[in-house]
């Protein structure tokens, strides 16, 4: 059974902080500060996976593309759910991020995120994830393929 939010204000506190430190490693391309941020047992999909990711040096590997050519610069949390199940924490939001690729061009695109975090006797840490595209992403694509189409 899920337990109270209110008992559990400061551990979302922690893991809040965790996801920030998480999207920091990214900007500054912080390999080190990454791999501490997910457990070596690391499960998941990122938003390209095609296959299950079976731990965190896999998901590093996989990774790799994301740090070499985007620079996150800015990032942004919302509809951030959580629920506690003993020391396991699901936590769902989204995440819009922004920021530079190769050749001075600029990105912004939101995922959808759904973490499993574990609590470790030194605190919480990310166990497994699951990265989609947001769909308005998707919406945001299609939309602009409509109007290539439609120029020709």
């Amino acid at each position: 059974m899920s337990q109270s939010l209110e008992s559990h204000a400061k551990d979302c506190d922690e893991i809040l902080a965790h996801i920030d430190s998480i999207f920091q490693a990214f900007a500054q391309r912080d390999r080190e500060a990454l791999a501490r941020t997910h457990l070596p047992n690391w499960k998941g999909f990122i938003a390209r996976s095609r296959q299950v990711i079976r731990d965190r040096d896999q998901y590093l590997h996989d990774v790799e593309r994301v740090i070499e050519h985007q620079h996150y610069s800015t990032w942004e949390l919302s509809d951030v759910d959580f629920a506690f199940y003993g020391d396991t924490a699901i936590v769902c939001y989204i995440a819009r991020v922004c920021g530079d690729l190769p050749q001075n061009k600029t990105f912004e695109y939101k995922m959808r995120i759904m973490d499993i975090y574990q609590r470790m006797p030194e605190g919480w840490n990310l166990a497994a994830s699951s990265v989609s595209v947001h769909p308005d992403e998707i919406d945001r694509h299609l939309s602009t393929l409509a109007l290539m189409t439609h120029q020709y």
